[in-house]
């Protein structure tokens, strides 16, 4: 598994010679086959991990809509604070975690375990996590899942495939709820 996901970060951060689309990531996550084949790596990746571990995966557009619609979700970006106060999808609070599932909490995050639980609350809550494309989403999801927390989901593309729609970003540094 860290093979794999070290394999999709180097690919994400070396560069390629294929442009990497996380808005056809997302609208071919059924049809993979009209991918290319960096992207189609990134999918299956996702898909896998999700089924593993009983999470969803949700779309930009997906997430745009609930936020519009005033849906009662929490939405947690698994990222350092350095990038998260760079931009942010609105309503976003954060709580950083590494790319490298382990299984012990220590490893995986700086903050602690009860803080995580207090911070996410509601365990029937729809939570979305999101990354930069670094796959810290997943370690986030999976440790939700191990706390019993029942509605998960990671949002295809991340924060890249939200800026590659031009959907709103927010700069403003919440003033609650940050850990």
């Amino acid at each position: 598994m860290q093979k794999l996901i070290l394999f999709v970060a180097i690919l994400l951060f070396i560069g390629c010679d294929e442009k990497i689309s996380f808005i056809d990531i997302e609208e071919n996550i059924n049809h993979l086959e009209s991918l290319n084949s960096q992207e189609r790596e990134i999918a299956q990746m996702q898909i896998k991990h999700a089924k593993e571990n009983n999470y969803r995966l949700i779309t930009t557009k997906e997430l745009k809509d609930k936020l519009e619609s005033g849906g009662d979700l929490q939405i947690i970006a698994a990222i350092p604070r350095g990038i998260y106060i760079l931009g942010f999808i609105k309503n976003a609070k954060n709580f950083e975690f590494s790319n490298n599932f382990s299984g012990i909490w220590e490893k995986d995050t700086k903050g602690s375990k009860d803080k995580f639980i207090d911070f996410l609350g509601d365990r029937k809550k729809e939570i979305i996590f999101y990354d930069n494309g670094e796959n810290v989403a997943i370690t986030a999801a999976i440790w939700a899942k191990k706390l019993r927390y029942e509605n998960v989901a990671i949002l295809i593309g991340g924060f890249k495939g939200w800026k590659e729609r031009d959907f709103e970003i927010s700069f403003d540094m919440p003033t609650c709820c940050q850990i």
